[in-house]
């Protein structure tokens, strides 16, 4: 089993952390587009779960759990850095670290369980799961933006990126529509994408 660990943990140290945010919003955005693509009049109209069950359905599922994968990936990297600094708030990390790995294990599963209308069972536990992702995202990104003013590892503009997140998905949570659902897709989006390149610019 340990050897089994080692193994794995050569693997997924042969990328530099930081790519795996990129692979993330890549796998999620490129599985959204293969997904659009083959759904015939899709539009702002749709919840982008919608995607879940359309013609391309496999392309969104595959997207979105491996972007959930990539985006823990990356962020146990920001968790990892944040403990090596010693910053003195151990409580707010911890919290930030459980709620990060709770919010990408749920995201993932939404490739897993989709929202299938037809099933109210499927349907209702497609919607919990994303709540549950969600919420826990706004509790992580709360924290991470709160540490990363306290370090100096990340610089303090970088604690806002994450409350860009935080402010595209509360309308989401408060209106389940589907243009602030795109909204929030962008903005989680960007914060994925900025913070890695934050780290890979400064190689940290």
């Amino acid at each position: 089993m340990e050897k089994l660990k080692t193994n794995i943990l050569k693997i997924l140290n042969f990328i530099p952390r930081p790519y795996y945010g990129l692979l993330s919003a890549l796998a999620g955005i490129g599985g959204d587009i293969m997904a659009i693509s083959l759904f015939p009049g899709f539009d702002l109209n749709y919840m982008i779960s919608d995607l879940g069950t359309g013609p391309g359905a496999i392309f969104f599922n595959i997207g979105t759990f491996l972007s959930g994968v990539f985006a823990l990936l990356t962020y146990l990297h920001i968790v990892e850095i944040l403990e090596n600094e010693n910053i003195n708030r151990p409580k707010v990390l911890k919290i930030g670290k459980v709620f990060a790995i709770n919010s990408c294990v749920f995201f993932a599963l939404i490739g897993v369980i989709p929202s299938v209308r037809s099933n109210i069972i499927l349907f209702a536990v497609h919607g919990a799961i994303a709540l549950i992702s969600l919420i826990s995202g706004i509790i992580y990104l709360s924290c991470f933006s709160y540490l990363f003013f306290k370090s100096e590892e990340f610089s303090g503009l970088v604690g806002y990126l994450p409350l860009i997140a935080v402010i595209c998905i509360a309308p989401f949570l408060f209106s389940w529509h589907p243009v602030t659902e795109w909204i929030m897709t962008v903005g989680i989006t960007f914060w994925v994408v900025a913070i890695s390149i934050y780290m890979l610019h400064h190689k940290i």
